[in-house]
């Protein structure tokens, strides 16, 4: 874990406090920064990279619920 001093926008962290549910400053950085980087990486996630076809999907589906 690295130590660093850097200038807040009191007002952003206030509003990151909230919707965050987070006490600490160092609390709120790391969860805003885990959820940018999470957004970051569902945006970059693309499922047509699959070769999943609709009739896979049907299947799945299928079988899924045949063994209900």
């Amino acid at each position: 874990m690295s130590r660093t001093t850097v200038s807040l926008d009191d007002d952003l962290l206030q509003d990151a406090r909230r919707l965050l549910g987070t006490s600490g400053i160092s609390d709120t950085v790391n969860a805003a920064l885990a959820v940018a980087i999470r957004q970051a990486r569902l945006a970059a996630f693309d499922v047509r990279r699959f070769e999943i076809t609709d009739d896979d999907i049907a299947t799945a589906r299928a079988d899924r619920s045949d063994s209900r």
